[in-house]
């Protein structure tokens, strides 16, 4: 691979000062430009733009001062922060003890895919509705142990300590760390390497619990350490979650953000912008505290794992009865939002409706307007970040990944409010806020971040080999393509267009704001929902906000199939 110096944005000015060297050759070609200029546009360019636009209130002194006089600035940070932090910890350990559980059972857990494709909302919303005083909790509570005769006076969903968000938070962002690791644990490098150190710890006396958390541990922190500043950020800035299911008096700080977002007054609009941008530097604040912390604690670290051996054995069982628990409660949620869906007359304390119809279902089905709109976003971006990301992997050098990787883990690393303004504020510049082409672009952008943090390195990885291999057979390029180098990557394709299609049926703050009134999709139609009294019209929402990605999940996963077996 052809080497020159100043990095990928020097290379990237060196347009035709070399022929090609190939898919990852290292100089830039005009067939390189060409094959990056989609990606370019669609997504590198707008985003670059839209972090421009993201600290337009940064330097505004009036909207600065309204916001530290805000009434609710205190308490609205505290929970935040105490929602994110609890549940990003308690998401992490249990995401350790079911990934270490499951590795030393030598099996992957059973049902990740289904799970991760539960978008938090719709998981949300049917949590909402277990834990509510007339939910199923308190209705199995009343028939077996109180005989309650009326729903409880217990404030449940909108707790003034934020534990309903901090359960739905840790449930989902419990299986996105599990996904992580057992990825991480799924290559083949990883598991021998490990295999060879734990029989060799083993040897040494070390046990199953002294091995993971002495060997295994440490190197696993590589691959969680983004993944941990995601769950975070995310957990401290969501705001569709928060609207449905968190605390109201005061809100979380994020809710009070996008109340001062999408007011109709400048001033307050103004310190919403200043709110957005104070969120994000508190929440860099408090990784950057996090990481300096754990620098200090290395050498106790260090010295505790290389203490002597402990012949202590992992305790399996508790990682996978957290795992079974876990999929259990998934399933509760959607059995619950399948009965409310259908309830025509439930009365308290019983535990089946008396009556069941499909009058929701009836009102989704003459207003289908949403589910189309989310439908075709969600098929187009997925489809057009696809296509983009293999034009640029195909097309360019290697090096040129540094920008694109860099970007998307922007786009995940800083808070949903604060991109999302960007956005908003780029898109009015350019007359695009409340087109069809800005709630695409809108979607698309995050759409194409969490695919290419997914297909970057399994599509670099590809043995070269391969290619030489079938060149020497006389296939040309488009049939080493089409016939071997894609066939062997149908699981990171598929994988990434699954996860691409969910992100985008899940985007509510972006497509809320450069929607601007006009367009509406599934998210935008059920957080309104959440707020009102027709409670089966709701559920029929969250379900259809479920069904689609978990049936691309299971098409993936299909698709994902290779198509030899061998002895």
């Amino acid at each position: 691979m052809a080497n020159s110096s100043g990095g990928p944005w020097a290379r990237l000015l060196l347009v035709d000062a070399a022929p090609a060297c190939g898919p990852n050759g290292g100089v830039i070609s005009t067939r390189s430009i060409a094959g990056a200029l989609p990606l370019l546009l669609l997504f590198v360019a707008p985003l670059v733009a839209s972090l421009a636009f993201m600290g337009e209130d940064a330097l505004s002194g009036p909207a600065w001062v309204a916001l530290l006089a805000h009434p609710q600035l205190a308490g609205g940070l505290a929970l935040s922060f105490f929602t994110a932090t609890v549940s990003s910890l308690l998401a992490l350990v249990l995401a350790l003890l079911i990934a270490a559980a499951h590795h030393e059972r030598g099996a992957l857990p059973r049902g990740l895919s289904a799970m991760l494709a539960v978008p938090h909302l719709a998981f949300a919303l049917g949590l909402g509705f277990l834990i509510m005083p007339s939910g199923l909790v308190a209705r199995v509570i009343a028939v077996l142990f109180t005989g309650w005769a009326s729903p409880p006076e217990w404030r449940s969903s909108h707790d003034p300590y934020g534990l309903a968000l901090i359960v739905a938070l840790v449930a989902k962002e419990t299986v996105f760390l599990v996904f992580t690791l057992a990825g991480a644990l799924a290559r083949a490098d990883l598991r021998s390497s490990f295999a060879a150190q734990g029989a060799a710890a083993a040897a040494l006396g070390h046990g199953g619990f002294s091995i993971w958390l002495r060997l295994f541990l440490p190197q696993l922190y590589l691959h969680l350490r983004w993944p941990v500043v995601v769950v975070f950020v995310y957990a401290a800035t969501v705001v569709d979650m928060s609207l449905v299911i968190g605390p109201t008096q005061p809100p979380t700080f994020a809710v009070v953000v996008w109340s001062d977002i999408n007011s109709p007054h400048v001033a307050d609009a103004a310190r919403g912008g200043a709110g957005a941008v104070f969120l994000a530097l508190l929440c860099g604040t408090a990784l950057a505290a996090f990481w300096a912390g754990l620098r200090a604690l290395a050498p106790a670290l260090k010295r505790f794992a290389t203490r002597g051996p402990s012949a202590r054995a992992f305790p399996r069982w508790i990682g996978l009865a957290k795992w079974a628990a876990l999929r259990l409660l998934f399933l509760v949620v959607i059995v619950t939002l399948v009965l409310l869906s259908l309830a025509a007359l439930w009365p308290f304390p019983q535990l089946w409706p008396d009556q069941l119809d499909t009058t929701a279902w009836g009102a989704v089905a003459r207003q289908p307007g949403p589910l189309l709109t989310s439908l075709g976003l969600a098929l187009g971006t997925s489809v057009l970040g696809l296509i983009a990301l293999v034009l640029w992997l195909e097309l360019t050098p290697r090096q040129a990944d540094r920008l694109v990787v860099a970007l998307s883990v922007a786009m995940l690393g800083l808070p949903a409010l604060l991109v999302g303004l960007g956005q908003y504020r780029l898109f009015l510049r350019l007359g695009l806020t409340g087109t069809g082409l800005g709630l695409f672009l809108a979607h698309l952008m995050p759409v194409t971040a969490y695919m290419a943090i997914m297909l970057i390195g399994p599509y670099r990885a590809v043995d070269p080999r391969w290619h030489e291999v079938s060149a020497s057979l006389g296939a040309g390029e488009r049939r080493f393509l089409a016939r071997v180098k894609w066939p062997l990557l149908r699981a990171p394709l598929a994988s990434a267009a699954a996860v691409g299609f969910a992100v985008s049926f899940a985007q509510f703050i972006s497509a809320q704001l450069v929607a601007a009134g006009r367009f509406s999709t599934l998210p935008m139609e059920a957080v309104t929902l959440a707020s009102g009294v027709n409670r089966p019209l709701t559920a029929a929402f969250g379900l259809l906000l479920m069904a689609p990605p978990l049936l691309v999940f299971l098409l993936a996963g299909l698709a994902a199939r290779p198509r030899w077996s061998g002895a």
